[in-house]
């Protein structure tokens, strides 16, 4: 079982009538708190709603890490739960540290709203369980936070059992191994297994699963410092699987680029010893537009000193396969990308798609691929494209659209299996791009 923090406590009465605050008055409170004491940590804050109708504040403080959660329901009942495996031990005490500051803010205590519910508690996915209780009471009253030895001996057991099926499933002949990356995405690398800190291969895997010294190196937040080394690590994350390696097409992508100089740039006085990306770095200066002659000199002079043969850093370099609801499609890995509850859609200037997928079925069982076509692309024509791999049938056609004022060419095309069936629209600005557009959905197959 993986790392992670998960407590749950009360907020206690405030103000000058005493009063338990609203469940929207805690969430906000909660982001505004966590925006202004973490701002160069904290990354896309949201709220939602949980399927029970509870307001809830998502938060990306690691670009290793899965998304935190805080929740608020009546009665100033408060949970937060943050998955720590994927960026490592130091990033498991920053966030019972956050827990404990957000408790004194908050006038939470963690513990009074019952147990700590870590141990199989069915709020968290099943990778992301772990016994956190046990340890020395902190201040808030809770026990559910460890000391660093036993987050450390916890995650060096979870890392060896990764480690362990990733050798194992590379001796049946696996590939694409991918070790705790964002779910829904499957990165092109050489290499025995891709990691948020780059790709290793078979030697050092046999070499890591034997020595810790060795397994740690993929371990992007060891320490529980924010020095050098996490400063890197963390821009080195952001290179592998986030930077798109082409000009930025909004603020977003501009944000990302800036944030990864940033990061690069209070690394680099603290310990210019370290190994910087330096070729990656000069490139991301490039895209991002940069003129400043002292910043891009030093870069470009520790550049030239990299072997021109040393593979560049970047997964999105490579085309990527991306999964949404039971079906897997293969785009650039260039493209931006929104992921709905219903959607996804990735595309960059010049083209996108989008893609949508549903279970099938009648009353007398899965619907046959063929039943779906003749739904859904029925009004397709004569001159519908066709194909089949396999067991999955597929219809398109291929046209183009005026609407937005530009002529831009479209394919609409649909998939299915037994008892499943997608949808995608691909557009495209260039018409030497219908080729492309045509393999892209006849690459749509199920997971």
């Amino acid at each position: 079982m993986s790392l992670a923090v998960h407590v749950v406590g009360h907020a206690s009465k405030r103000g000058l009538i005493p009063r338990v605050p609203s469940a929207d008055q805690l969430i906000g409170d909660a982001e505004r708190w966590l925006t202004v004491e973490y701002p160069e940590i904290v990354r896309s804050p949201r709220r939602q709603q949980t399927p029970t109708g509870e307001p809830q504040l998502i938060v990306s403080l690691h670009p290793a890490a899965p998304e935190a959660s805080v929740t608020a329901g009546e009665g100033g009942r408060v949970s937060l739960v943050a998955p720590t495996s994927a960026a490592g031990p130091g990033y498991h005490t920053f966030v019972t540290s956050v827990a404990r500051r957000l408790a004194t803010e908050l006038s939470i205590d963690w513990g009074a709203g019952g147990p700590a519910e870590a141990v199989g508690d069915p709020a968290l996915d099943a990778p992301a369980r772990l016994a956190l209780a046990g340890a020395p009471q902190p201040e808030t009253g809770s026990s559910a936070f460890q000391e660093r030895q036993a987050v450390e001996r916890s995650y060096l057991g979870w890392l060896a059992t990764e480690l362990a099926g990733a050798r194992e499933a590379r001796r049946r002949g696996g590939t694409g191994i991918q070790l705790e990356l964002a779910p829904g995405v499957r990165f092109s690398f050489d290499g025995a297994i891709a990691t948020a800190l780059g790709p290793r291969d078979d030697a050092w895997l046999e070499r890591a699963i034997g020595d810790p010294r060795v397994a740690i190196d993929v371990t992007p937040w060891w320490a529980d410092a924010t020095d050098a080394r996490y400063l890197l690590n963390r821009a080195l994350c952001l290179l592998w699987t986030e930077v798109r390696w082409r000009p930025p097409i909004d603020p977003v992508e501009q944000a990302l680029l800036d944030e990864v100089a940033r990061l690069l740039w209070q690394a680099f006085p603290l310990d210019p010893s370290l190994a910087y990306p330096w070729r990656e770095w000069g490139e991301l200066l490039e895209l991002r537009g940069v003129d400043e002659p002292a910043a891009t000199s030093l870069v470009r002079d520790r550049s030239a000193g990299v072997p021109a043969d040393q593979p560049l850093i970047g997964y999105r370099r490579a085309p990527v396969t991306v999964l949404h609801e039971g079906w897997r499609l293969e785009v650039p890995g260039s493209f931006a990308e929104r992921r709905g509850a219903e959607e996804w859609w990735g595309g960059d200037a010049s083209r996108s798609v989008t893609l949508a997928a549903v279970p099938t079925g009648t009353a007398e069982g899965p619907m046959p691929p063929e039943a779906f076509l003749q739904q859904v692309a029925g009004d397709l024509g004569s001159e519908a494209l066709t194909h089949q791999v396999g067991n999955v049938v597929g219809r398109a056609r291929i046209g183009s659209d005026t609407e937005s004022g530009v002529e831009v060419g479209v394919v609409e095309g649909y998939s299915a299996v037994l008892g499943s069936g997608a949808a995608v629209r691909i557009v495209f600005h260039d018409p030497a791009d219908w080729q492309w557009a045509l393999d892209t959905w006849r690459s749509l197959a199920p997971a």
